[in-house]
């Protein structure tokens, strides 16, 4: 599923809230090997402007990592965030693919927030009932104005973009699990959450929203009057550690994260309304996931089980690399997810 776009020889770009990531991968029978990785921390807020002057140096950012990692190529695939995406799944009766598009674009139109021609859409047919023949399809749009800001961008990097896509589905691609054929996506980030459900390594639902690792490191500044730099430090050493500290960061930290987990166990419970299949796995990812027993309390909260995605488990590396990228996964997904895009 993407925004426009072919496919070839290409690097995956994910412009985070704090880092710009990239990822270069050669493709040989879907084997795919690492060529090139690196990442560079960018200055507060500057991914979210809209200043033509913070577009130019956000590109200037990604020029320069892409030269220091050894990128050869320009040609790019990259992603648009999901607080910057609606979606919403349809099921349609069976059709032509020319009344499949006039659906989709009806559809687009009763479900999406936005007027049709202010955002630019896609989809995907996510699945098809073998007796009846009823269309199961994801709507994904995005707003004409932010697909141009990311075109600006990348034209300030002068780059060759090939698709845009977003970070779900990117992420969908590098941490599908062969073994678990239906699983739940929790990408807890810096300033944002994104839910994807997943069935046999295909994107059926998703949303975002934003509360993650940030709101947490300000909860603990407020409540312990630390300065945000000691607070994100208690978070990473603390976390949700009952026993250390007096529990005074868990305390803070819970309630937070129990309302990321509610909002997970709704789209969960959706899901299975809708399609009458219970989830009971979570892959876990995104930076702010890396607390230290967030998994137990995460397996306790919601009843499923848990584990940490990895999305270099499908990539051969060098073996003098694998502490490095063990130690980067959590962060990486969406820019391995985008390199391994056909």
């Amino acid at each position: 599923m993407n925004i426009f776009g072919g496919s070839k020889e290409h690097f995956g770009l994910d412009i985070g809230a704090n880092h710009v990531r990239i990822v270069s991968l050669s493709a040989s029978s879907n084997k795919y090997t690492l060529e090139a990785y690196g990442q560079a921390p960018v200055p507060p807020g500057i991914t979210q402007s809209d200043s033509k002057l913070d577009l130019q140096k956000l590109a200037r950012i990604i020029t320069e990592l892409a030269k220091h990692a050894g990128i050869n190529t320009k040609n790019v695939v990259s992603a648009i965030p999901g607080t910057s995406v609606f979606n919403a799944t349809v099921k349609l009766p069976p059709m032509s693919q020319a009344e499949l598009e006039k659906a989709i674009k009806y559809q687009a139109e009763q479900n999406i927030p936005l007027k049709i021609e202010e955002v630019k859409y896609d989809y995907q047919i996510i699945s098809e009932d073998s007796t009846t023949k009823e269309l199961t399809v994801m709507i994904i749009a995005a707003t004409k104005n932010k697909v141009q800001q990311m075109l600006e961008l990348l034209s300030y990097a002068n780059l060759n973009v090939l698709a845009l896509e977003t970070s779900t589905v990117a992420m969908a691609r590098s941490l599908a699990i062969p073994t678990v054929p239906l699983a739940m996506i929790l990408d807890i980030g810096s300033t944002t959450t994104e839910i994807a459900v997943i069935e046999n390594g295909k994107l059926i639902q998703t949303r975002s929203f934003p509360l993650a690792g940030f709101g947490m490191t300000r909860a603990i500044s407020q409540n312990l009057g630390l300065d945000m730099n000691q607070a994100e430090q208690f978070k990473q050493r603390f976390g949700l550690s009952q026993d250390k500290l007096e529990g005074q960061v868990f305390k803070v930290v819970e309630p937070i994260l129990k309302n990321i987990l509610d909002e997970a166990t709704r789209s969960a419970k959706f899901y299975q309304e809708q399609f009458g299949k219970s989830i009971e796995r979570i892959i876990l990812t995104g930076g702010s996931s890396r607390l230290p027993q967030i998994t137990e309390f995460i397996k306790t909260y919601t009843k499923m089980e848990v584990s940490y995605g990895n999305p270099w488990s499908n990539v051969s590396y060098r073996s003098a690399d694998s502490d490095k990228l063990n130690e980067i996964a959590l962060e990486f997904a969406t820019a391995v997810g985008l390199a391994m895009r056909g």
